[in-house]
């Protein structure tokens, strides 16, 4: 949620990354994320999470997973609107975390993923490893308090995926990547690298990539 006198709205932007970079091991206190979608359709959801300090085992089902968060996590409970240019409407209020860790070890679509940050040029950007279901998935993000526009992109973003809905965390919660994740292994392959062309400059950490679109 952004702070910047925009109310209600994030800013961001999303890449795909084919691994974990070395970078995320410089956050020396990664957090475990676990959040379910009690609604998502046509670009709204409303998501419950719960995150806390990433504990040494992140294997189980999303139950196991709150129970090892323990007493230092926090809950939130979430609404979204669809996104438009790199904008989306996201209402976030604090929530108890034992409410929290109850709705979502009840849940039926949920996300668990551990969150990297780190500070790359001018941006601080996090690093989502996903688990379970949606393992091997890795997205890099970028948030700003106003649209991020004439952005640095890391060398490790392999495509931009901003605007496709398919790594929207509501529908990951829906339909996990692991299910798909050759599919769109070959679609890259096929298609190349595309980044958003509309928010100023894109500077790209290195050689530049193909861009098409």
């Amino acid at each position: 949620m952004s702070d910047s006198g925009f109310g209600d709205f994030e800013f961001e932007r999303k890449f795909f990354v084919r691994e974990l970079p070395a970078v995320a091991t410089s956050d020396p206190s990664p957090a475990l994320i676990v959040q379910a979608y009690l609604f998502a359709a046509d670009g709204y959801a409303v998501r419950i999470r719960l995150q806390g300090p990433a504990p040494d085992t992140l294997d189980g089902t999303p139950a196991a997973l709150v129970q090892r968060l323990g007493e230092d996590a926090i809950g939130t409970m979430t609404a979204k609107g669809p996104a438009a240019g790199g904008t989306r409407y996201e209402a976030e209020r604090n929530l108890d975390p034992m409410v929290a860790g109850q709705i979502v070890s009840r849940a039926e679509h949920v996300v668990a993923k551990v969150r990297y940050s780190a500070w790359l040029g001018e941006d601080g950007w996090v690093l989502d490893r996903f688990l379970g279901g949606n393992a091997p998935l890795v997205l890099a993000e970028v948030e700003r308090g106003s649209p991020v526009v004439d952005l640095t992109i890391p060398g490790f973003c392999l495509t931009e995926v901003s605007e496709d809905d398919r790594f929207r965390n509501e529908y990951l919660a829906h339909n996990p990547f692991g299910d798909w994740a050759a599919a769109y292994g070959r679609e890259l392959d096929l298609l190349g690298a595309n980044f958003v062309n509309t928010l100023g400059h894109n500077d790209f950490e290195g050689s530049t990539p193909p861009r098409h679109g």
